[in-house]
């Protein structure tokens, strides 16, 4: 059985409240989520529920900046969420969330390099991965990290939580 699991949904629909509200502290999960809070991303630790503003209104005076689109997103806070996965990977938690892998990180920003280190390890990390992406990049995605025959879950469909535990 593989141990990549893809979580796919549209923009906005609750996939990182949806993971929120399910692993959040839990035992044996770290990683990190994206979740909206009063229309703002955030990163947010699964293992301490720390949370760092990840979206800017605007880009101001500060050039410690990643854009994409109409989207602002703080550098810091990245660097902040990288470090996070990297202690992730030195955990003997069973569950690594990474939420998300987008246009960012596929164009080798964002979470990255940090994110193809997790990936291309996994083998030996002893880990199940559950990795969130939008329905439209799966494919892009797939390829790009040589993902093979990953377990995708749509938004909607039940998590089968018990063979994260």
């Amino acid at each position: 059985m593989t141990d990549i699991f893809i979580y796919s949904g549209e923009k906005g629909v609750g996939k990182s409240t949806y993971l929120q509200d399910t692993f959040l502290q839990k035992p044996n999960v770290c990683g990190i989520l994206q979740p909206r809070i009063n229309g703002v991303k955030y990163l947010v630790d699964i293992v301490s529920g720390e949370k760092r503003r990840l979206e800017l209104d605007n880009q101001a005076d500060d050039e410690n900046v990643i854009t994409i689109g109409n989207y602002i997103f703080s550098q810091e806070t990245f660097l902040w969420g990288k470090q996070k996965l990297s202690e992730a990977i030195l955990t003997t938690n069973k569950l690594l969330i990474i939420d998300e892998i987008g246009p960012l990180e596929l164009n080798g920003s964002g979470l990255e390099p940090v994110l193809s280190e997790i990936i291309f390890q996994e083998i030996t990390l002893e880990k199940k991965l559950l990795l969130v992406v939008r329905p439209k990049l799966i494919e892009e995605v797939t390829e790009k990290y040589g993902l093979l025959d990953p377990v995708v879950i749509h938004y909607g469909e039940k998590l089968p939580l018990e063979i994260f535990e």
